[in-house]
């Protein structure tokens, strides 16, 4: 069966306003929204059943997830009556805020304690995939790195204590005291009271911006002074990786893993959940105790995630260790025909530009910019999708992997079957 969907905004002041939003235009070009307002921010288009931003089905307005609940051959075996993924499209033009996702088992600490701020009980891994040049922070540097700098940007040693300052030179040496040495330097400075703090970050912030030449690092700092000035967030280009992903590059964001989105376009795909511990950059809870006692302190060389190639030239994100949800990238010049594997799942298709028809039995769907469709689940070995591209074509399919294809990555055979 082939759905198409109707599906939802968010407008957080972060995202990019009006016309200047892919998330906004493919909204309304896709039929969700009926137009653009100049000055509201279109940040995050959503495909999925969560209950902040449920899809609906366009030709009888029924809630996807309440079609999924009544209808299980439209699904797996695997898959239990809701999507278990929620898949965004995002614009960013100011930073999002300092944070990390729980495991499965924190998440369901986290809600128990505090079902307000934390809405569901499940983790929330993710991937992006950037659309556009796009900026962000991600994991912990190299540990001797910020040694470097805690002594470069000296100011923030007023926030630690003597014995602290002391261990600063252990950090980068081997093995696990490393880690717990940046645990507690972090977590004494995202403790501080916001007074003191407030102090220290300007003080740092009004040096840099009085230097006549910059370093890159420099400038982020000075950048997030000027959008949230005092705030501990300003520190987190000193602690965490930035870097820039092409179009077409991806990094994969574990639970626990700290990082901050600053700016540009990417899609997303996660676990259906959205739980968020956030400590900085923002003016929404602030949970600092959570965060810097879940935190993965260990350093991450290169966050980026590289993709699998299928036989067809399509791109395949598996991220290790998930089983809600693996991202294909269907793309293409007019006249190009995919099979989408591993169609005994479920599956959406969200379209970014250019024009093609979906066929799965007797059934087509042409799908333009911004429209989304909903591919049921095949019950045949013969019954496959195809997508038959007229228009040079984007397009990113999620779906939850089956058992077999959870296998066949384990055994390094992804097939288009």
């Amino acid at each position: 069966m082939l759905l198409k969907l109707k599906c939802t905004v968010n407008n957080y002041a972060w995202g990019a306003k009006g016309e200047a939003s892919m998330a906004g235009n493919l909204a309304l070009d896709g039929g969700h929204i009926s137009n653009l307002e100049a000055d509201k921010p279109y940040a995050e288009f959503w495909v999925g059943t969560h209950a902040n931003g449920p899809a609906r089905v366009i030709e009888n307005n029924i809630a996807l997830k309440e079609l999924l609940s009544t209808s299980s051959d439209l699904q797996g075996k695997h898959e239990n009556g809701k999507l278990s993924f929620l898949f965004k499209v995002l614009s960013v033009v100011a930073p999002l805020s300092i944070q990390i996702h729980p495991t499965k088992e924190q998440g369901k600490v986290l809600h128990a304690k505090d079902p307000k701020n934390y809405p569901d009980d499940n983790h929330k891994p993710e991937i992006a995939i950037a659309l556009t040049e796009f900026e962000l922070l991600s994991g912990f540097r190299q540990h001797s790195q910020i040694c470097e700098y805690l002594k470069l940007y000296s100011e923030i040693q007023e926030l630690l204590t003597e014995e602290e300052k002391s261990q600063i030179d252990n950090l980068g040496s081997f093995g696990e005291s490393s880690s717990q040495v940046l645990k507690k330097i972090f977590s004494r400075i995202w403790r501080t009271p916001k007074d003191k703090l407030q102090t220290v970050v300007d003080k740092l912030a009004r040096r840099i911006q009085g230097q006549e030449n910059k370093s890159a690092l420099d400038e982020i700092i000075v950048y997030l002074f000027t959008m949230y000035p005092g705030d501990v967030g300003v520190f987190a280009p000193i602690f965490l990786n930035y870097f820039k992903l092409q179009p077409g590059e991806a990094t994969f964001l574990e639970p626990n893993m700290p990082h901050a989105y600053l700016k540009g376009d990417c899609v997303e795909c996660m676990a259906d959940s959205d739980n968020t511990i956030r400590a900085g950059l923002t003016p929404k809870y602030i949970d600092v105790e959570s965060l810097v006692e879940m935190l993965n302190y260990t350093e991450t060389l290169l966050p980026k995630y590289i993709p699998n190639e299928l036989d067809d030239g399509t791109l395949l994100f598996t991220p290790r260790g998930i089983d809600e949800f693996w991202v294909q990238e269907v793309k293409g010049p007019s006249g190009s025909i995919y099979q989408l594997p591993y169609s005994e799942s479920c599956s959406v298709l969200t379209v970014l530009y250019g024009t093609a028809t979906v066929t799965l039995g007797n059934s087509s769907q042409t799908l333009n910019r911004g429209e989304v469709l909903f591919v049921g689940a095949t019950h045949s070995t013969t019954e496959r999708p195809k997508v038959n591209i007229s228009d040079d074509f984007l397009a990113f399919r999620a779906f939850t992997p089956s058992p077999r294809a959870l296998e066949s990555l384990s055994n390094k055979n992804l097939i288009i079957d």
